[in-house]
């Protein structure tokens, strides 16, 4: 029998196949970019795409943003798009995310979820 990975040793393949999981159960579309090179430094890693688009940039439990990072999700907040930071100790609060549709932006918005799930704030961006 295997054991399951303590969420500190997820690395961020494994992370991101738990999400792509997820979303496909959903009915979500999704994209990642396999091969970066010549693609813009920072881009999320995910989007997703059902009844709206979800940017997800997916990070182990201690990972950080890079600045490229924070300049592409305070551009997609401020252009209105969903756009989160992840990490595997969010999977169960991501599951309630991506199940809602159309969810009211008390859920989503710009402000952080109060179940844990953390949206990327122009704050947290900066």
């Amino acid at each position: 029998m295997k054991l399951a990975t303590p969420l500190a040793d997820l690395t961020e393949k494994e992370w991101r196949r738990q999400v792509l999981q997820l979303a496909d159960t959903l009915g979500w579309k999704s994209y990642f970019t396999f091969i970066s090179k010549g693609s813009s430094h920072g881009f999320p890693d995910l989007v997703l795409a059902r009844d709206r688009v979800v940017f997800l940039e997916l990070k182990r439990e201690k990972g950080k943003l890079t600045d490229q990072q924070k300049v592409w999700l305070r551009a997609l907040l401020a252009a209105g798009q969903d756009a989160f930071v992840v990490r595997p100790r969010d999977l169960e609060s991501l599951a309630a995310v991506l199940a809602c549709r159309n969810p009211p932006t008390t859920i989503l918005g710009r402000h952080a979820a109060s179940d844990g799930l953390r949206a990327a704030t122009l704050d947290e961006a900066a």
